[in-house]
């Protein structure tokens, strides 16, 4: 089974947005709008985005799956099923940090324009990210 087929009927209002990318409502927060981003790879990969700041560990945790349903099984000799592991692509991680980088500038801007809420937890999230990317590429933190 696919991992889009894992989790897209545990989403509620789903709306296929391309050929293989969705949207729906985050099940890790109150959504009253659509925040979640679900993009299949062509490798099987799920790769999500919660707009709202939700980790993809606790969108996963809320739907009662693991991070590893993301990845499409293979079997093994024994006839069982283990995650078949892929590093991201050089796009997926410009993209990622492009993404974070931009909730950056958007918190500075806010705090320049006088905004005295600092969304501290946001800018450590992309913090903690453009660190994952760093890893990624480096293989270090």
């Amino acid at each position: 089974m696919a991992p889009s087929e894992k989790v897209l009927p545990h989403l509620r209002r789903v709306k296929r947005t391309g050929p293989d990318s969705w949207q729906a409502c985050c099940p890790a927060h109150d959504d009253g709008s659509p925040s979640l981003h679900l993009t299949e790879l062509d490798d099987d990969r799920l790769l999500l985005h919660c707009f709202g700041g939700c980790s993809v560990e606790e969108v996963v945790g809320a739907l009662g799956l693991q991070v590893a349903d993301l990845y499409p099984q293979k079997r093994t000799r024994a006839g069982g099923h283990q995650p078949v592991r892929r590093a991201f692509s050089a796009a997926n991680l410009i993209e990622l940090a492009a993404w974070e980088a931009g909730v950056v500038v958007a918190i500075v801007a806010s705090v320049l324009n006088g905004n005295d809420e600092i969304e501290f937890d946001r800018l450590l999230m992309a913090a903690s990210r453009l660190a994952d990317v760093k890893e990624a590429v480096h293989g270090c933190r």
